[in-house]
């Protein structure tokens, strides 16, 4: 049936706009795409209920490859490295087909860097060096 294939997760692509630039990247994984519901307790004469209060959002995770020249997704780390000025920025997420259509994206808005490092340094590897890039977001609005 039409619109019953399962999505593969390794197709993906994220496309980054912040006041220091913009460009679309590929990584070797994003994780952290999901929310929690907090809850209000309370009493009635039927007992106890909950109501929605508010949503927390997970931390993003995004590990790519450090490549020869700095991209404007690593410039809003540096400058809160360097000046403490966070650079929230706007960041999009596509899943793609096997014919490298878009199936499904989400849009992460408010997110500034919470944590940054990379892989060892290790003369004895040729190994790509991987950093790992973690965002906090205000908003994840999921686009079909």
């Amino acid at each position: 049936m039409w619109g019953d294939i399962p999505v593969l997760s390794y197709r993906f692509l994220i496309k980054f706009e912040g006041s220091s630039g913009f460009g679309t990247y590929r990584a070797q994984s994003v994780n952290g795409l999901g929310f929690s519901l907090n809850l209000t307790e309370f009493n009635t004469t039927g007992g106890p209920k909950a109501m929605p209060s508010d949503v927390t959002f997970n931390n993003l995770i995004i590990k790519r490859a450090v490549l020869e020249l700095p991209q404007p997704m690593e410039m809003s780390t540096m400058i809160l490295i360097n000046t403490l000025e966070v650079e929230q920025i706007e960041m999009s997420i596509f899943l793609l087909n096997d014919k490298g259509n878009y199936t499904r994206s989400w849009l992460v808005t408010g997110a500034y860097t919470v944590n940054w490092s990379t892989t060892d340094f290790d003369a004895t590897s040729n190994s790509v060096i991987i950093e790992t890039l973690e965002y906090k977001y205000d908003q994840l609005i999921q686009v079909l």
